[in-house]
């Protein structure tokens, strides 16, 4: 007879909003996110080593509509940049992307996600965070955005 033995495992997503002021302020949006039906199709292929194809960019845009699992797109997407950095500790994937004080302008930020490509591509990770960023020329933004591998 086997122990009882229940792996509960899931795949977590959270992103952080950093928006610095020109004026030295700061402020941090934090905010659960959905992992896509493709974003898990997309990571269990990287397991598998059936992809090659791997996060790359995290895109900003306006939505205002509830994430769902199903979504393949941003609902208002209007930048998108490629990461300037990527890690992973303890179950932990860490991609970082950077969104300077000439990018987006006019744009009242309030929906981010996590892609495969510089366009198009899979979504990976979407949320709509709970505080919006009216994004102007005396603000930049850094995007945070951690997978936690972990029982739920």
């Amino acid at each position: 007879m086997f122990p009882n033995t229940q792996d509960r495992s899931s795949i977590k997503g959270r992103v952080y909003i950093d928006v610095l002021y020109e004026n030295g302020d700061t402020r941090r949006i934090v905010q659960d996110n959905v992992v896509t039906n493709n974003g898990r199709d997309r990571i269990a292929a990287l397991l598998s080593q059936g992809s090659t194809t791997f996060p790359s960019h995290i895109a900003i845009g306006t939505g205002t509509t509830a994430v769902a699992v199903t979504d393949t797109a941003m609902e208002t997407e209007v930048d998108r940049n490629a990461l300037t950095a990527t890690t992973d500790s303890s179950g932990v994937v860490t991609f970082q992307c950077f969104f300077s004080k000439s990018e987006a302008n006019g744009s009242t930020i309030s929906e981010v996600g996590l892609f495969d490509a510089a366009s198009s591509g899979t979504l990976i990770c979407h949320a709509i965070l709970g505080a919006t960023v009216v994004k102007d020329n005396t603000i930049s933004i850094t995007v945070t955005w951690t997978i936690t591998f972990a029982d739920s």
